[in-house]
């Protein structure tokens, strides 16, 4: 199976995943990202209007190569 790594990254850096997980595809490995960014914006609730718009969650694939960049505020206009 393949190992995905999922980073965040924003204007303060980047929060690597040191360890990845292991997902049968991109699909799973995205489900999985989704769920980093829904923890991410509930947690962050009170920042500032805006400043998700400068938050990405790259997955990586083994290859250590972006294999997708989700924007965060993407996500949020989904729950809008």
């Amino acid at each position: 199976m393949p190992r995905y790594y999922i980073d965040i990254r924003s204007h303060f850096g980047i929060n690597e995943d040191p360890s990845g997980v292991e997902l049968p595809d991109i699909a799973a490995a995205k489900s999985e990202a989704l769920k980093v960014v829904q923890t991410l914006l509930h947690n962050w609730a009170a920042m500032p209007s805006g400043y998700s718009d400068e938050i990405f969650i790259e997955i990586i694939g083994e290859d250590l190569r972006p294999v997708l960049i989700i924007p965060c505020s993407d996500i949020e206009a989904t729950k809008r």
